[in-house]
C-alpha cells in the first residue's frame, strides 16, 4: 500500500547539535543550510516496509530558547502545522555539564508540552529523543538509564544516535532502532487538504512523461514553500527587524500570487485532457514548478 499523504516528521534540535548528520544517517542524505541555522530546511524519507511505502516529509526547526518556542508552537498559528505531525524527534549533544543537561531538560519538557497541548485529541505518533556523541572532552557522564528514565518522564524514548548493534535484549539499538520505530508508526495523513493536487486534480501518485513516479509528497513540499512552516508560526524569520515586515508581506503576497497564476493555467490547460492524460501533465507541471521555487 502507498500512502499518498503521509504526516509529517518534526525534527527539533538547539543549535550545533549534528541534527543533519543524525538526518543523513537517517535516510542516507541531508538538505544543504543556506545560513548558519537549519531552521526552516525541510526533507523527505523514502519508507519501504513489506506493509506500506510512503515518501515522509521532514520539517527541521532549532530551539534556541525553548520557552520561547513553546509558546511560538502552542499559538493558534501553528494548530496547522502539528495537525499533520506524524512524529517528532529531538536531537541533542550529550550534556557537558550540570547546566547544559538543565538546558537538554528544559528543551525536552518545552517539546513535551507541545506535543502534549498542540497535537491532536487523541495523537499517536512517536516521540523520540536522540543524543548525540558529545565532541567536548570531558563530558558529563551520564548513565544510560538515567538519560532514558529523564526521556522517558517527558514521553519519549531514548536513543543514543550513535549506538551500533543490540542491547542485551537483542534489541536494535542507535539508527536502527530509529527506523524501527518510525516504520512502525502510522504515517496515514488521510484525505488532508492538498490544496495543489485538488487544485490541479492530481490524484494519487502517476507516472511522469518519462515513466518516474511522482509523489503526491511533492505536492505538500510545494506547500511548505508556499507558506513556510515558520512564517506561519513566528511571523517572521530569526533576525528579521520589524521594519522589514511591511516589505516581507509584499513579497510573500507578489509570491503567492504569481504561484497562483501557474496553477491556474495549468488547471486551464489541462481541462479538456482525459483524466489519465491530465494527471501525467499536472505531475510534469508540478514538477516544473517546484524547479522555479
Amino acid at each position: 500500500m502507498n500512502i499518498c499523504n503521509p504526516r509529517r516528521i518534526l525534527l527539533v534540535s538547539a543549535p550545533d547539535s549534528s541534527t543533519l548528520d543524525l538526518l543523513k544517517n537517517l535516510t542516507g542524505t541531508a538538505p544543504e543550510p543556506q545560513c548558519d541555522s537549519i531552521a526552516g530546511l525541510s526533507h523527505f524519507w523514502a519508507i519501504e516496509t513489506a506493509y506500506y511505502t510512503a515518501s515522509v516529509p521532514i520539517w527541521i526547526d532549532e530551539i534556541v530558547d525553548a520557552e520561547a518556542w513553546k509558546n511560538e508552537f502552542l499559538k493558534p498559528e501553528a494548530k496547522e502545522v502539528l495537525e499533520v505531525v506524524g512524529a517528532v524527534v529531538l536531537c541533542f549533544k550529550r550534556a557537558v555539564d550540570e547546566e547544559d543537561l538543565g538546558r537538554i531538560k528544559s528543551t525536552l519538557e518545552a517539546v513535551s508540552t507541545v506535543v502534549r497541548k498542540g497535537c491532536r485529541y487523541g495523537w499517536d505518533g512517536v516521540c523520540l529523543a536522540v543524543s548525540m556523541p558529545q565532541s567536548v572532552t570531558p563530558h558529563l557522564p551520564l548513565e544510560f538509564e538515567e538519560a532514558e528514565e529523564l526521556c522517558r518522564e517527558a514521553g519519549f524514548e531514548y536513543i543514543e544516535g550513535d549506538a551500533k548493534g543490540r542491547n542485551e535484549f537483542g534489541e536494535p539499538v542507535g539508527i536502527a532502532r530509529i527506523k524501527e520505530a518510525l516504520q512502525a508508526n502510522d504515517w496515514d495523513g488521510g484525505e488532508g487538504e492538498e490544496f495543489l493536487s485538488e487544485s490541479l486534480d492530481l490524484g494519487s501518485d502517476d507516472e511522469d512523461e518519462d515513466g518516474g513516479i511522482v509523489p503526491k509528497a511533492e505536492v505538500a513540499q510545494i506547500e511548505r514553500e508556499m507558506f513556510g512552516m515558520r512564517d506561519a508560526i513566528y511571523g517572521q524569520r530569526p533576525g528579521q527587524s520589524r521594519e522589514d515586515d511591511g516589505q516581507d508581506e509584499e513579497l510573500k503576497v507578489e509570491e503567492l500570487e504569481r504561484l497562483m497564476v501557474k496553477v491556474q493555467v495549468v488547471k486551464d490547460m489541462g481541462a479538456d485532457m482525459p483524466e489519465t492524460e491530465r494527471k501525467k501533465f499536472a505531475a510534469k507541471a508540478i514538477n516544473d514548478i517546484m524547479k522555479t521555487l
